[in-house]
């Protein structure tokens, strides 16, 4: 061998050995979570039917393990300092009035994927206005990070069927008319009927009992626009009704039961909040990710409005109390 092959020959053996000793000394640790980073989570769903108001103010959390277990700890939603919540009323650009929201604990939050039953909110219990604008500022005064939304109340609007002189009537083979007209600012629409019906003990007496179905017996409606005064008119098949309680009352030969009335509910959800329920609506394709929604500033999540207006106690019609002792789906109920 010459020598000009052995130098060729050692070179390439060294830089081996140092590929090697480089591969040899490389991090195994695959690093997952970056740097975190303080990012401000608000919810606040304002209507001005309601005598008090919440807004929930969190932050994002980041960390090694089981992120199931880190939701389940308060620490790693909620700020340790306090912040400032305010609520400025506009009427255009006419600042009405500030509104202080105070620090309050709710201690009966239903269990789920956070924490509870306590958490921190901002409430006040300010009488708010519709068609007027309210503007969130939260102010952290550990980082002087402001943290904005706003949102313009979403106005009364008008029921036109059914009314309070209305007795509530469903039919098999045919449909009963809801209709009322769409409010300024509203977007997205449903109808909830809460029904009422006595159960009693046979051979008990003054074991009477009042119990409540709620049926979301029309969703999903969208106005053309949020100006209001469309007229929206649709109908609850008679069908449904028997089959909803059905599936949702059990034979029980031990029992009698009677329909006693029925309220129609109405809840209307501005443009912001339709969006953010067709974003985060359970994808029926192959594709999951869904793009992100929020109307926050400076942090994530949503503040906007809804009203709920309702047509209470409506009595059924007599076609209805005997139809329900001889409908398929009720007729071994009781009633």
């Amino acid at each position: 061998m010459s020598s000009c092959q052995f130098m060729k020959k050692y070179y390439t053996l060294l830089i081996l050995a140092c590929a090697l000793l480089v591969l040899g000394s490389c991090k195994k640790t695959l690093v997952v979570n970056a740097d975190w980073k303080d990012v401000t989570i608000v919810y606040g769903l304002l209507d001005q039917t309601e005598s008090v108001h919440y807004v929930k103010v969190t932050k994002a959390y980041l960390g090694p393990g089981d992120a199931l277990q880190f939701a389940q700890n308060i620490d790693s939603s909620e700020y340790s300092h306090p912040l400032k919540a305010t609520m400025e009323e506009l009427n255009g650009s006419t600042l009405l009035r500030t509104i202080t929201l105070h620090d309050t604990l709710i201690q009966n939050k239903d269990s789920g994927v956070f924490y509870a039953p306590f958490q921190h909110v901002f409430c006040t219990y300010a009488q708010l206005s519709p068609d007027l604008t309210y503007h969130l500022i939260v102010k952290d005064s550990v980082t002087n990070k402001v943290i904005e939304g706003s949102a313009t109340l979403v106005s009364d609007f008008d029921i036109e069927r059914p009314t309070i002189f209305t007795r509530a009537t469903f039919q098999s083979g045919k449909s009963s008319e809801v209709k009322w007209i769409s409010a300024k600012s509203g977007k997205r629409y449903q109808v909830n009927l809460k029904i009422r019906y006595a159960e009693a003990t046979i051979g008990v007496p003054n074991s009477t009992v009042i119990k409540t179905l709620d049926w979301l017996a029309l969703t999903d409606i969208k106005s053309l626009s949020e100006k209001g005064g469309q007229t929206m008119d649709y109908f609850i098949n008679g069908d449904a009704f028997y089959i909803f309680i059905g599936a949702h009352i059990p034979v029980d030969p031990t029992v009698t039961r009677a329909l006693r009335n029925c309220d129609y509910i109405f809840t209307v959800g501005s443009e912001d909040l339709s969006t953010y329920m067709d974003v985060t609506a359970p994808s029926n394709t192959i594709i999951q990710e869904r793009p992100a929604f929020s109307d926050i500033i400076n942090g994530i999540g949503l503040f906007t409005a809804r009203v709920v207006k309702s047509v209470d106690t409506l009595r059924f019609s007599t076609f209805t109390l005997d139809e329900i002792k001889t409908n398929q789906y009720t007729k071994d109920l009781g009633f």
